[in-house]
């Protein structure tokens, strides 16, 4: 399913509180609609734990919690979340530049997480969409920007 599609399935999330990485992902595991019998205190470790492996911020203020194949045998479709920060915190990205914007990847397969990482790492590499992502866009203006750049292609 295509991330547009994806991002569709699930209300977009403002986390007005987040002051780190950690309160942040906390925040985000409590409040999003997953699929029942997902355990989500299991999948916020998991999450912490991918981390402290490397940080999942891949630059411009955009990161993509994400761990593979956690809860996949109860995943019946991927899923894509994105919440918004309304105060950057510090994910320890490359470039330095504080996180703003998250999309949680959390993929049935190995095939689908790859794909959507790459997804939105393409979309993510527009400036101007970057820009767009800063002014916190609803679902379906996040949606129809999407759609465009994937249309240019």
């Amino acid at each position: 399913m295509p991330l547009q599609e994806l991002i569709l399935q699930h209300d977009v999330w403002y986390l007005t509180d987040a002051e780190s990485m950690q309160e942040a992902l906390g925040a985000l595991v409590k409040t999003v609609d997953l699929p029942e019998g997902l355990d989500r205190e299991a999948l916020l470790d998991a999450l912490l734990a991918r981390e402290d492996l490397a940080s999942t911020a891949i630059g411009n203020g955009i990161a993509i919690p994400h761990v593979r194949r956690f809860g996949s045998e109860s995943l019946q479709h991927d899923i894509v979340v994105v919440a918004y920060l309304f105060a950057p915190v510090d994910w320890k990205a490359l470039d330095g530049i504080p996180v703003h914007t998250l999309f949680l990847v959390l993929a049935k397969d190995e095939a689908s997480h790859l794909q959507l990482l790459a997804e939105i790492a393409h979309v993510a590499s527009d400036e101007s969409f970057v820009a767009f992502l800063k002014t916190m866009p609803d679902r379906a203006a996040l949606v129809e920007r999407i759609q465009k750049i994937e249309q240019l292609d």
